[in-house]
């Protein structure tokens, strides 16, 4: 007999139906279940304890774990550990946490063909642990056996707090732009830019290609030297000086960071074009 007993009832009756769900699949029942509503479990190995424990136990409780407990787990960390108090700002981080658990964000700091999956972690720890005869408390277990885990999930919390605090900057930024473009007089009506990947091609109202040399002469120095942030001299620096009332860019990457970042600083005055659209226009890129 195994006995599982839970600070929350409701965890107790989550880990049955779990329990319960992955033996109606099985034609040969290894043990039988008990939920008392006390928040406790019990699981009667009927007979093959090692398969049982393999089979059914270490799966389910590992399901159960990744579910219902691993959030938990992640805003724990985020609150108790780095002092996330404010609920909007956890659950921005959670979702970011989870970006890098499911794989898309990339994790810079860790070498892939060594990560060990979460799953394995729990589970490895679940074999060492289980047995017949065994009464413990699941909070116990998770603290004291699981600390690879809960370690595997502070990394993950880690990057989530930095992708947070870059996107904070990120956003700082972006607002200290349009503030500058909403107090500045517009240089010229309209700019044509052309995104030649990597680098960006200027053009006037009229489409006469800008040198340049015309574009630093057209850079408001202040802007480069008064910001606290590094402000690019090749593409923002000249269109936030020149603040035109109407910017046409002509691109296939809309998921470039550059041509997001003009995006959200010029917004409204933005207008995404083709590039085969720019030759219709006027006289061609030249």
């Amino acid at each position: 007999m195994i006995e599982i007993y839970f600070e929350q009832a409701n965890d107790a009756e989550k880990l049955f139906h779990v329990l319960k769900q992955k033996q109606q699949h099985e034609k040969n029942r290894l043990f039988q279940l008990a939920y008392t509503g006390d928040s406790r479990v019990t699981i009667y190995i009927q007979q093959n304890l090692r398969e049982s424990i393999s089979r059914f136990l270490i799966p389910s409780i590992t399901q159960f774990i990744l579910r219902f407990i691993e959030d938990r787990l992640l805003l724990s960390i985020i609150s108790g550990t780095f002092y996330f108090k404010d609920e909007e700002e956890q659950q921005q981080i959670l979702q970011l946490a989870h970006s890098f658990i499911d794989g898309e964000r990339y994790d810079y700091r860790c070498d892939h063909e060594r990560v060990i999956p979460r799953e394995t972690l729990i589970e490895e720890a679940l074999l060492l642990f289980l047995k017949d005869d065994l009464s413990f408390s699941f909070e116990s277990f998770v603290k004291f056996r699981l600390k690879l885990y809960i370690e595997r999930l502070q990394h993950y919390v880690e990057l989530a707090i930095d992708e947070y605090k870059l996107e904070q900057e990120y956003q700082n930024f972006v607002q200290m732009l349009r503030d500058c473009v909403q107090s500045r007089q517009s240089k010229l009506s309209a700019i044509h830019l052309v995104h030649q990947p990597p680098g960006f091609v200027f053009y006037d109202e009229k489409f006469r290609k800008i040198t340049l040399s015309q574009l630093k002469q057209l850079i408001d120095r202040n802007l480069i030297i008064s910001q606290p942030m590094y402000v690019d001299s090749s593409v923002l620096a000249p269109l936030v000086s020149i603040a035109p009332q109407n910017i046409y860019l002509y691109t296939t990457h809309e998921d470039d960071g550059m041509v997001q970042t003009i995006q959200n600083v010029f917004q409204e005055r933005i207008q995404l074009c083709h590039p085969v659209e720019f030759g219709k226009n006027g006289q061609g890129m030249t």
